[in-house]
């Protein structure tokens, strides 16, 4: 059986556990704060505020539209870098399952997956509001925003599969995504469009794929144009070729990760 072949066997086999415990993960996480839901929109009206605060405040930089060019840079971001801190504990994390009974350890991470695909869902609805209520005008575009939202998603995939593999036999692995989820914010167009790159530099930022996703989605919300089409093509490619061989890796040593924990 090819690895793509189990993959997809995996996730039919155990759809309903994935649903269940997606769902059990969102409820936990409201239950055990009062403001419940609302912290998922809340959270990212207070991480624009205090970055706006901080650039054009207290540097007095950043421009009459700085609001938007740093919303819509900020939900990618966090939606990327919640994954990213997920997967290093989402296999771990779930020690007490995997030492009485064998589920394919994939359904843990496509379980974060899940969960931090709703939260930016919910964020994304906050943006869209946003943006409505700033006077951007709705354009077609925006009807590509769940393609590049999937894209987003396959991108992130092989990678989660990666940091969930080395986060079984690296505990410490989870504190040091802190620190490169907050690189990341400055590697990124998060805090500035690409347009404000030196020229000299620009080649070098896109050598993160975050930067094409961040621009394809400030280019369908903010301009009303193209996505990074050629740009987002190769990162599928990219991201597939990944994903075969993170598959490969996890399939070879999930009976070993019970040992481990």
């Amino acid at each position: 059986m090819t690895v793509f072949a189990k993959f997809i066997r995996s996730i039919k086999e155990h759809k309903d556990l994935i649903r269940y415990l997606t769902f059990f993960d969102l409820k936990s996480n409201v239950a055990r704060t009062y403001m419940g839901f609302l912290w998922w929109i809340i959270d990212p009206i207070l991480y624009m505020m205090i970055y706006y605060l901080l650039v054009v405040v207290i540097l007095g930089r950043g421009g009459p539209h700085y609001l938007v060019i740093l919303f819509t840079g900020l939900i990618p971001l966090k939606f990327t870098t919640a994954c990213l801190v997920d997967s290093t504990s989402s296999i771990v994390g779930k020690a007490s399952i995997i030492k009485q009974i064998y589920v394919p350890k994939i359904v843990f991470i496509l379980v974060r997956l899940c969960v931090n695909s709703i939260k930016f869902l919910l964020s994304s609805i906050v943006l869209m509001l946003f943006l409505v209520v700033y006077g951007i005008d709705f354009e077609w575009t925006y009807l590509l925003y769940p393609l590049i939202a999937v894209i987003h998603a396959i991108i992130l995939l092989p990678l989660m599969i990666l940091f969930a593999h080395v986060g079984v036999y690296l505990r410490d692995i989870k504190n040091l995504m802190q620190y490169i989820a907050r690189v990341l914010l400055y590697v990124s167009p998060v805090l500035f469009t690409i347009s404000d790159v030196p020229k000299r530099l620009i080649a070098l930022f896109y050598l993160n794929p975050f930067t094409t996703v961040i621009e394809s989605y400030r280019n369908i919300l903010l301009h009303h144009s193209q996505p990074l089409w050629l740009l987002l093509g190769g990162l599928i490619v990219i991201s597939f070729i990944l994903l075969y061989f993170a598959l490969k890796i996890l399939f070879k040593y999930e009976n070993e990760y019970a040992k481990v924990i």
